[in-house]
């Protein structure tokens, strides 16, 4: 699930995909590093790219920024344990628990169990314009068909779930870290097989 072609990136952050391949995010960073802006990767969930339909990206609705989906996740230690901290925001109708995004470390190219350290909380909503239907009519009259609709602007409100903690593997890493989140339950093409939404990782410690 996590072994998947990645991107190709040079120095701290840079985006790319092999066709065929999945979305991995990746970064360069020095030891000294950790822990700061240069080790942070940020992105958004999505499927990959042989889904149903092609790459399916998370969205907003009518006029509200993209970035307040925007998800975040930064390298913070590689001695001794593995730790990386993130920030995920989801509409609400799609949040989970950081715990149930199956976070999965993959360091030096062995599998560990991530671990949800600590996390928080925080509700946010965004007000957006929409419309409603306020007077429908449809009828005959003679030998047509009558239709009228009107419709006028509602506010709505788009609430999305912001969850930071820390995520930890119990050993460290020399070389390259990778970090893999997946949705337990958004997936297209679930009929056939299906392609979840997920955020996939890479750091390399130069």
């Amino acid at each position: 699930m996590r072994a998947r072609p990645a991107r190709v990136g040079g120095a701290m952050v840079i985006f790319g995909c092999i066709a065929g391949c999945g979305h991995t995010l990746d970064a360069s960073v020095r030891p000294d590093q950790l822990g700061s802006k240069y080790a942070r990767i940020t992105g958004y969930m999505q499927t990959g790219a042989l889904a149903a339909g092609g790459t399916s990206t998370e969205e907003t609705p009518g006029a509200i920024r993209h970035d307040v989906l925007l998800d975040e996740a930064t390298l913070v230690k590689v001695a001794g344990e593995t730790c990386a901290d993130v920030v995920v925001r989801t509409a609400s109708g799609r949040d989970e628990p950081l715990a149930q995004l199956d976070p999965t470390f993959t360091l030096d190219g062995e599998e560990a169990r991530g671990v949800v350290e600590s996390e928080v909380v925080s509700v946010y909503d965004y007000d957006f314009t929409g419309s409603r239907e306020v007077v429908g009519v449809e009828g005959m009259a003679a030998d047509k068909l009558v239709s009228l609709s009107v419709r006028q602007p509602e506010e709505k409100v788009f609430r999305v779930i912001e969850r930071r903690g820390r995520l930890c593997a119990g050993r460290g890493s020399r070389s390259e870290v990778r970090l893999g989140l997946e949705h337990p339950s958004w997936i297209v093409g679930a009929e056939v097989g299906g392609d979840a939404y997920e955020l996939d990782f890479r750091w390399r410690v130069q």
